[in-house]
């Protein structure tokens, strides 16, 4: 069967999509001051994933995100807990987190934060949850 997809689709898709996963590393970086984090970054991003799977179909899917749907939900559960493990590292419980800060001659004093440890493998985890059920939509089985 031959799918034919809108133009006018493909071509918003190449400029919205980059678009929205810059905005969802915005999301992902201010998310522990401000509302936001690792979730609401990872479902814009994942927005990029069902633009491209509207636009160009699963071969537009795979292109955007050529990693095993398992491996991206993999990753993303090391990274939290990972995060979570950082606070028993540093001696208190599980998910508290902790600050580090170094000085960049450029930009000076840069806080980092173990909750954006956390906060990345949501991300990568909810990118992979939706890449999994786009692929399942559209007939391939993980």
């Amino acid at each position: 069967m031959i799918v034919r997809f809108s133009p006018l689709l493909a071509t918003g898709a190449r400029t919205m999509v980059p678009t929205l996963v810059l905005l969802s590393l915005y999301l992902l970086i201010v998310g522990h001051d401000v509302p936001g984090g690792g979730f609401a970054g990872g479902l814009l991003a994942s927005t990029g994933l069902l633009v491209m799977f509207l636009a160009f179909g699963e071969r537009g899917l795979r292109r955007a995100l050529p990693i095993d749907s398992l491996v991206v939900i993999g990753v993303g559960l090391l990274l939290a807990v990972t995060g979570g493990l950082i606070g028993i590292a540093d001696g208190s419980a599980f998910l508290t987190y902790t600050f580090a800060s170094t000085d960049v001659p450029v930009f000076g004093q840069i806080k980092v934060s173990s909750l954006l440890v956390f906060d990345l493998g949501v991300y990568v985890l909810v990118i992979g949850v939706v890449e999994t059920a786009l692929q399942r939509l559209g007939g391939e089985a993980p």
